[in-house]
């Protein structure tokens, strides 16, 4: 267990999740660059909701960081910054959080959602010089490190053996739990929320998808091993689009980034 971080905590309720819906009108973020501090991490509130569904609803400890390093609590305007959701803070007396909370956090950790789940959030647009700073009111950057302890089992497992072929590899991952391989295509698509991630992005389509074993050279001693999709959505009538990467094991969505 991590240990919580001495940091603003806040009780997410069901009813201030619906408030925070309701403040964000379908398609609001698109196309409109005027947003405030409160407007954006609004929107990184409903994203993480899109992204990972599993949180609604739910009772969490959430923290807020500025989200350059280590975690701490510190004031941020909310254009680059970090959001740990944790385990409840609120409980009766005598009862502790799995007792109390078990269906919840169940339910979450049977999705391949580990706690705490930190997730992070760029809105800063690349400007001129280090003076001049454009923001979104859309995340250009977003992560989130769902399926990290399957990722190191497979680290553990493939990285000693260079030798291995792609198929071995494949193997010995679907043996540690990976669903999503290369045959999986219409699978690992059909999880995207492209309906809802087009509410912040703009109408988007589906361009292309990869499966990748490796994200590097096999070679004795290196950490090659990295079984991920890389999926592209393009804007609607646009070469402007999105990079969608999806870890394998849950087809959870772990980055979105802008991509020319």
């Amino acid at each position: 267990m991590v240990p919580r971080p001495h940091s603003y905590r806040v009780r997410v309720l069901t009813g201030v999740l619906a408030f925070t819906s309701a403040l964000l009108v379908p398609n609001a973020a698109v196309g409109a660059d005027n947003c405030g501090s409160l407007e954006r991490l609004t929107v990184a509130l409903r994203f993480a909701q899109v992204v990972y569904p599993e949180l609604k609803g739910k009772e969490f400890g959430v923290s807020f960081s500025p989200g350059n390093g280590t975690f701490v609590s510190l004031p941020t305007e909310a254009d680059s910054f970090m959001i740990r959701v944790d385990n409840p803070t609120w409980l009766p007396t005598g009862e502790n959080v799995d007792q109390y909370y078990a269906a919840d956090l169940r339910a979450v950790l049977s999705s391949g959602i580990g706690l705490p789940l930190n997730l992070s959030f760029g809105f800063v647009k690349a400007g001129p010089s280090m003076k001049h700073r454009e923001l979104a009111c859309h995340p250009l950057k977003f992560t989130g490190d769902v399926g990290y302890s399957q990722m190191e089992k497979v680290w553990s497992a493939i990285n000693p053996h260079p030798e291995w072929s792609d198929a071995e590899e494949l193997e010995a991952a679907r043996k540690l739990g990976l669903r999503y391989g290369p045959e999986d295509k219409d699978a690992l698509l059909r999880l995207i929320p492209l309906k809802e991630l087009s509410r912040f992005y703009g109408p988007l389509q589906i361009k292309s998808a990869e499966f990748r074993m490796n994200g590097g050279q096999k070679c004795a001693g290196c950490s090659f091993a990295d079984p991920r999709w890389y999926v592209t959505a393009s804007e609607t009538g646009s070469a402007h689009g999105l990079l969608v990467v999806v870890e394998p094991f849950f087809g959870k969505i772990t980055s979105i980034s802008d991509s020319e």
